[in-house]
């Protein structure tokens, strides 16, 4: 295995002592052995380099495909470091020496020992104590505490105490999991937490989660605050006493010096982002009234205030006789509220903290995800690091050579389509300009995009309207590929951020709604209306009507379900939640799209369904035998059952995929009566024609040349042949069009796009689509370049959806789409037409499944959810 080079560059003027590091990385297929076996070095020195790194996905032959690295470092401010990672052998010099992290388990206990500390962790509570090897004093205890909307507090009771979630020769991670509950026994919120350990390491990193598992009651489909759904608290903070402490102090932000005070203790609130709109109408409550009260951050002892701020990146320590521990919490100004407080023998961390106007509100199906860092020991810059963390890059080359991206080209000359994209990082409205327009901050905000588009019919000089984008196209995926092609690492803060935003707040998590809600994801905020109080979910009451003719309410909706960049989050992060999140996706795409059987959802597919089509046939007519529409809602579905396989190859979400394909086009189909060019009801085609091509692309990558590939291959130049032929771009005749705006310009390019994959897959017409491809991408670009909108984010999030084809070769002589033809079977060959006998079969299933899986309890439950009714 050739060593694969990682870049890190100090670019924040700190220096970096104990620094943990993750980041992913991709193997070439049959390189590194099976057993998952690295070691990490530095090329000048030839040291090795302690490192952790695990597989978390496999190529075909069962060999590594990325890699999940964990390292920790030491680096002086504006340092450049260059490591090798190769695969461990019997002619790579041993791994670095230390000893793994241990751990025993009590009656009562889990016993942690890093070699620099013990932690006891308790089985029945959010509880653990610290005792520093290198003293005799008393332990430091930890607590997480939660408080309701009153300031009481909470008892957490723990679903089967904690548990090794993952160990390794460098880490450990204890998680937890269970739920708080008031004082009167009542259930007020689920909760996960995760310990992170190192070995010979002495900071600890904990995560917690709250999560409100309720549905919201969303009445006449709209998803206010104040929902009846909501659960409100008044505080989650971490408290950490160290007895016999004699000096407290904080760091207000890293380049600043730590502020000393022995007798009242400090406090350091960020209220709020600290920016130019600090009180943007983005943090109004249900009541409409604003949750903020000042700009930025004070800094308190006692009840004086001693310092103000803007954008707090604070560290906080207590020292004494019994040792010392210190605290921060990532990204902490971005998700204000933030606290951080020292006094006497206690340090506190607020992640919500108590000081705010009022108490918090968690939807229906909301969580929030929050990382805190405690570091034992002196040094009170140990944990600067965690305000401005490193990214390391990997070299673009790389990517190409394991395939990690589809279509992905290294040491490309940068052309128009570049120049274009490059906006959303150096122009005068790039993505992080974005957030400061409304103010895009605060725990439940930050990380989405400004959807600055919905702005575009607004008067000269009116205020900008609340819009939020989520992940509308797939941002979290172009902000990826960007990044594994430019190694800019402000591209990799854009998929971060909007990845953990994503996971918390755009995804439904409740079990409670309606099956076709349950687990999905929220659309972008309505068009060209402001967003008001639904946050992100969509619609809202102080709306009259919504901008989709004929709709005012609705909820997660299959036409709006993106998966692929939450896959490479966790590729190149390694982070869980962006996998669960693929996998819970692609399960709730299942369930919008086959059911999850019961008698009534039966009988109801069936007359949505089957009856218009036997009405059909009764009337003489011919029907598609299709069971899917030919929209982006089934190219969507399809792309989440293929990212789904990627992580879980064994569970049958390939052949899956299969039938959906062959469920939803076909070789000889009539394109014309699909009415495709009717552009409002018919131009998302393309998204579904794409996801095809992702398949056929896997499948190649597989070497599976079987019938399936052959019929979506078949299927897919069937259509790319007709495109040529008919397709024109969608600004021809404005006329037909709602929003006739330069949006349906970047749409274009999904055409081009389509184009270069046609070219690289039939070598029989390669020149006349790649001339084709060529073309509109040529237009795309030109339209662009002189456009005002070209800087909106939905145009740019569409352009780096698509990027990639436009490298790919036009196909020389004979390819496998030219010897297709007499390689169908007569089932492939024939009409795509509905007939009596199709129709009776899929009838008598649709009754079958919902007997054999009717249950009373059931049936109860999936009416109440579609009545509202709690």
């Amino acid at each position: 295995m050739e060593p694969i080079a990682i870049h890190i560059k100090e670019d924040r003027g700190l220096a970096r002592k104990g620094e943990v590091v993750h980041f992913g990385i991709p193997v070439q297929k049959g390189q590194g052995n099976s057993s998952g076996s690295f070691v990490l070095y530095n090329p000048q020195t030839g040291m090795p380099v302690p490192c952790q790194a695990d597989s978390i996905a496999y190529w075909q032959d069962g060999s590594p495909r990325w890699l999940r690295v964990c390292v920790v470092l030491d680096m002086e401010a504006g340092e450049q470091l260059t490591l090798h990672l190769r695969c461990h052998d019997s002619a790579t010099s041993g791994h670095a020496a230390i000893s793994p992290v241990r751990i025993k388990s009590t009656t009562t206990a889990v016993l942690v020992n890093t070699d620099t500390f013990e932690a006891r962790v308790e089985l029945n509570g959010l509880r653990w104590s610290i005792q520093q090897n290198t003293t005799n004093g008393s332990c430091k205890d930890h607590e997480i505490v939660l408080t309701d909307k009153d300031g009481q507090e909470c008892h957490a009771r723990l679903a089967g105490g904690w548990k090794v979630r993952q160990q390794g020769e460098l880490s450990l991670t204890l998680g937890a999991e269970g739920c708080w509950y008031r004082a009167d026994g009542s259930l007020l919120a689920r909760f996960e937490c995760y310990l992170y350990f190192l070995a010979n390491c002495d900071t600890v990193s904990v995560e917690t989660r709250v999560h409100n598992p309720k549905r919201a009651q969303h009445s006449g489909g709209l998803w206010d605050l104040g929902d009846p759904g909501s659960v409100h608290f008044r505080s989650l903070e971490i408290e950490v006493m160290n007895p016999g402490s004699d000096r407290v102090w904080l760091r207000p932000e890293i380049h600043d010096a730590p502020v000393e005070d022995s007798a009242d203790g400090l406090t350091l609130y960020q209220d709020s982002s600290g920016g130019e709109n600090w009180g943007s109408p983005n943090h109004n409550d249900a009541l409409g009234e604003s949750s903020v009260r000042f700009c930025g951050y004070q800094v308190c002892s006692g009840d004086q205030c001693v310092s103000r701020g803007k954008r707090a990146t604070p560290v906080a320590g207590l020292t004494g006789r019994d040792g010392s521990v210190q605290a921060s919490i990532g990204r902490f100004w971005q998700n204000f509220p933030s606290s951080l407080s020292v006094d006497a023998n206690r340090l506190t961390l607020g992640l919500f903290p108590a000081d705010t106007a009022g108490p918090y509100e968690l939807q229906g199906g909301e969580r929030k995800t929050q990382t805190a860092y405690l570091h034992y020991g002196d040094d009170p810059d140990a944990l600067l690091w965690t305000q401005a963390p490193l990214v390391p890059v990997i070299d673009s080359s790389h990517f190409e050579r394991t395939g990690a991206f589809p279509w992905f080209r290294s040491g490309m000359a940068p052309g128009a389509l570049d120049a274009l994209i490059r906006q959303g990082l150096d122009g005068p409205w790039n993505f992080f300009a974005k957030r400061e327009v409304i103010d895009e901050y605060g725990w439940r905000n930050f990380g989405d995009v400004f959807a600055d588009h919905e702005t575009h019919y607004q008067e000269p000089g009116e205020a900008p309207l609340i819009s939020h984008y989520n992940n509308q196209y797939d941002a979290i995926y172009g902000f990826a590929r960007q990044f594994a092609l430019t190694g800019d690492r402000r591209w990799f803060e854009l998929m971060d951020d909007l990845a953990r935003h994503v996971t918390d707040i755009d995804i439904y998590h409740t079990q409670e709604d309606r099956a076709e809600y349950n687990g999905g994801l929220f659309w972008h905020t309505d068009h060209y209306l402001d967003a008001h109080t639904a946050t992100h979910r969509t619609f809202t009451r102080h709306n009259d009507t919504s901008s989709t003719p004929g709709q005012t309410g609705g909820g997660p909706a299959s036409e709006h379900c993106y998966t692929t960049g939450l896959l490479y989050h966790y590729y190149l992060t390694g982070a869980e939640s962006s996998r669960d999140a693929v996998l819970q996706l692609a399960r709730w795409m299942t369930s919008a799209h086959e059911g999850q059987g019961g008698l009534l959802e039966q009988l109801l597919a069936l007359k949505k369904n089957e009856l218009p089509k036997l009405r059909a046939l009764t009337r003489g007519e011919k029907p598609l035998a299709h069971r899917y529409p030919f929209t982006r809602g089934t190219g969507n579905y399809l792309n989440a059952l293929l990212d789904a396989w990627l992580l879980q190859p064994e569970h049958g979400w390939l052949q899956q995929a299969e039938a959906v394909i062959r469920n939803t086009i076909h070789p000889n189909d009539n394109i014309d009566e699909r009415d495709l060019l009717n552009v409002e009801t018919g131009w998302s085609y393309l998204i579904l024609l794409a996801s095809i091509v992702r398949y056929i692309a896997l499948k190649d990558e597989l070497g599976e040349q079987d019938e399936p590939y052959r019929y979506a291959l078949r299927s897919f130049l069937r259509y790319a042949e007709w495109m040529k032929a008919h397709e024109r771009p969608f600004l021809a005749d404005p006329d037909q069009l709602e929003f006739a705006n330069d949006t349906w310009v970047a749409q274009d390019v999904r055409k081009a796009m389509l184009m270069f994959q046609a070219a690289n897959l039939s070598g029989s017409d390669a020149e006349a689509y790649y001339a084709k491809g060529t073309e509109w991408l040529d237009y795309v670009c030109n339209r662009l370049e002189a456009s005002d909108e070209a800087r909106y984010a939905r145009i740019l999030i569409i352009l780096m959806q698509n990027y990639g084809p436009q490298h790919l070769e036009p196909a020389t002589g004979s390819t496998t789409a030219d010897n297709l033809n007499g390689e169908m079977d007569s089932l492939t060959l024939s009409e795509p037409r509905l007939t009596w006998a199709t129709l009776m079969a899929r009838m008598t299933q649709r009754l079958l499944r919902g007997i054999r899986t009717f249950r009373p309890g059931r049936e109860k439950a999936w009416l109440d959810a579609r009545l509202d009714r709690t």
